[in-house]
């Protein structure tokens, strides 16, 4: 969930006076963040543009094979970054995918090949924001 790509100095605390607890718009990190914003704090949940799909393939021209190698060396990079400093904070990937890149046969294919690569390394989570928000409520949380 991002309101755009450009926000401005209104935009997180407007979103979470909405309600909404979590933002894409962390385009310059891997690693969650929180953003004190009132009434409530807000997630920056990292969204790189270079793991979106729609980008590599309407601008850069990548077909469905070029954004497979892309998400497995960036995803397999940030785990073995992880096993060389486990001391350092936890950092997390969400890929932008779209119906028009990998919902015909050769995206889904790779996205499939993608998947099973991902799931094959321990140190690799593979899931939803709702759970994201659970697992990191407990470090993210504003000290009381």
């Amino acid at each position: 969930m991002s309101p755009s790509v450009y926000p401005d100095a209104e935009t997180f605390q407007a979103s979470a006076a909405e309600g909404i607890r979590y933002t894409l718009d962390g385009m310059d990190s891997d690693v969650l963040a929180r953003l004190d914003t009132k009434p409530a704090p807000l997630l920056l949940v990292p969204y790189p543009p270079s793991v979106v799909d729609m980008g590599q393939y309407l601008s850069r021209f990548k077909e469905a094979d070029d954004l497979e190698r892309l998400w497995i060396d960036y995803v397999h990079e940030l785990a073995r970054e992880a096993a060389a400093d486990p001391n350092r904070p936890a950092t997390v990937v969400a890929i932008g995918i779209h119906p028009f890149v990998v919902g015909t046969p050769a995206g889904a294919a790779a996205l499939r090949r993608v998947l099973q690569s991902l799931k094959a390394n321990d140190l690799v989570w593979l899931t939803d924001v709702e759970a994201m928000l659970r697992a990191a409520g407990q470090s993210l949380q504003q000290d009381h």
